[in-house]
């Protein structure tokens, strides 16, 4: 039985928002399209060997490189993939989203409670709705905002809806541990709607995923974008170390390895066991556990 690939295309390292809870390092990095020619050379040679190739454009915000997204739908020419996109939405108009409902991508919309409400006010999505999945995300320092997010979220017709807090190196106290409760336990009470909620060590994956850089590596997981945060910086040389050996695995110039040898060196156990041990170390893991608690079981 063949395999579905994740790919997670982090297409730059750029962004026109400077998200007060992001953790990111921003960088001057970003796929060109000679770059992209040797990543589809990759897909269209080792098509027949999956079921479907996923391809997540992701990036600090992707739509920065919008022809270069539309270059490589427009070129690949492989029929068994499928596409979504994670944006801020800020460059989301109507050709953008005509663009991507043409090639059926999925939209995973971000819309923060610091200034969701004002976004939102300004963009109209009708008749889009169905094709977006809105990453609903609470800044602890901001919660008071929240419900003004969630209520106006809800105007403009959304009905998916990924509930997630936000994991960086801010602290919550228990205050804000029960105001975040209280709202998770609102939003479950709502009719009508599609509701995930992304927590820590459950969030969303796939069983075969992978994540290719700007550098042009491919990582196990799209938790190696450890990599590319501030708080790495904070780790000790000794887990530095391990994350690289345990995450890296091929560079996409290297034209002997095929997406076998990809399926192959991936150990999902062995990501996650990194995974834990970043909260620990930094000091994070009691509070990351008592989040996933709360979106697990509401209490």
């Amino acid at each position: 039985m063949k395999n579905n690939v994740l790919i997670e295309l982090i297409i730059n390292n750029q962004c026109n928002k400077r998200c007060d809870y992001c953790d990111l390092d921003f960088r001057n990095k970003k796929f060109e399209k000679e770059d992209l020619d040797i990543f589809i050379d990759f897909l269209r040679k080792n098509s027949e060997e999956v079921n479907y190739f996923f391809i997540n454009f992701f990036g600090w915000e992707p739509l920065l490189s919008y022809e270069e997204v539309k270059y490589f739908v427009w070129n690949v020419w492989v029929e068994n993939i499928k596409y979504s996109i994670g944006t801020n939405g800020v460059f989301l108009d109507e050709e953008k989203l005509e663009f991507l409902k043409k090639n059926n991508f999925k939209i995973y919309l971000s819309v923060d409670n610091i200034d969701g409400k004002p976004f939102l006010e300004k963009k109209d999505f009708y008749g889009y709705q169905d094709m977006i999945e809105v990453n609903y995300i609470n800044d602890p320092d901001f919660l008071y905002n929240s419900r003004l997010t969630l209520d106006l979220i809800l105007e403009k017709g959304f009905k998916n809806i990924n509930f997630m807090p936000v994991f960086t190196t801010k602290k919550r106290d228990k205050e804000k541990l029960k105001d975040f409760l209280i709202l998770k336990n609102y939003i479950s009470s709502l009719p009508g709607l599609n509701i995930n909620y992304f927590s820590y060590y459950n969030g969303f994956s796939s069983d075969i995923q992978f994540m290719l850089d700007t550098d042009m590596y491919f990582y196990q997981d799209l938790d190696s974008l450890i990599w590319l945060q501030k708080q790495y910086s904070l780790l000790p040389a000794d887990l530095k170390k391990e994350l690289h050996e345990g995450t890296q695995l091929f560079h996409l110039g290297e034209e002997t390895f095929t997406v076998k040898d990809l399926i192959n060196r991936y150990n999902a156990k062995k990501v996650l066991e990194l995974v834990m041990k970043i909260p620990k170390v930094l000091g994070t893991y009691q509070e990351n556990i008592l989040i996933d608690k709360i979106l697990k079981n509401g209490a």
